[in-house]
């Protein structure tokens, strides 16, 4: 596990991602990967780097958008740097299931089960992919609307 040094404390990496993820809305409540496991809802993961231009751009549009904070409180939201990311075989086909790019956001039901049929606007190479506000209400409204059928 990675430590970040904070105030003369070692703490977890893995905590970085609770500071209100990172810029992406504070008002989302987000979430550590660890808290969301365990949370009873259905998981929002964004996984993205600050020096990605089309990140930033998706960043911009989704910090603002009604639509995303209306539907959030359904989520577990979690906003990740990929080297957060678990990187062991086993992890693999969950949080890289078509791929490392960024920006990608992944779903998963509330026993963090991957719900690989939710999926960007692009359905070829990069499947998770996502670059409108829009279309990320979309897939959240998918994946609420698959887990009530599943029910």
């Amino acid at each position: 596990m990675k430590f970040v040094h904070s105030a003369g404390v070692l703490l977890p990496r893995i905590f970085k991602s609770v500071n209100a993820g990172d810029g992406w809305n504070s008002s989302l409540g987000w979430v550590s990967l660890d808290q969301a496991r365990v949370s009873g809802k259905p998981v929002m993961l964004i996984v993205s780097k600050p020096t990605c231009p089309v990140c930033r751009k998706l960043k911009a549009k989704l910090v603002t958008h009604p639509g995303i904070e209306r539907l959030s409180p359904h989520f577990a939201m979690v906003h990740l740097h990929p080297t957060e990311l678990p990187d062991d075989p086993e992890s693999e086909a969950v949080f890289y299931p078509d791929g490392r790019y960024v920006p990608r956001i992944l779903f998963f039901d509330s026993d963090f089960n991957f719900l690989p049929e939710v999926k960007g606007p692009f359905r070829t190479a990069y499947q998770y992919f996502y670059g409108e506000p829009d279309n990320v209400e979309i897939s959240m409204q998918n994946a609420l609307t698959i887990l009530k059928r599943r029910k």
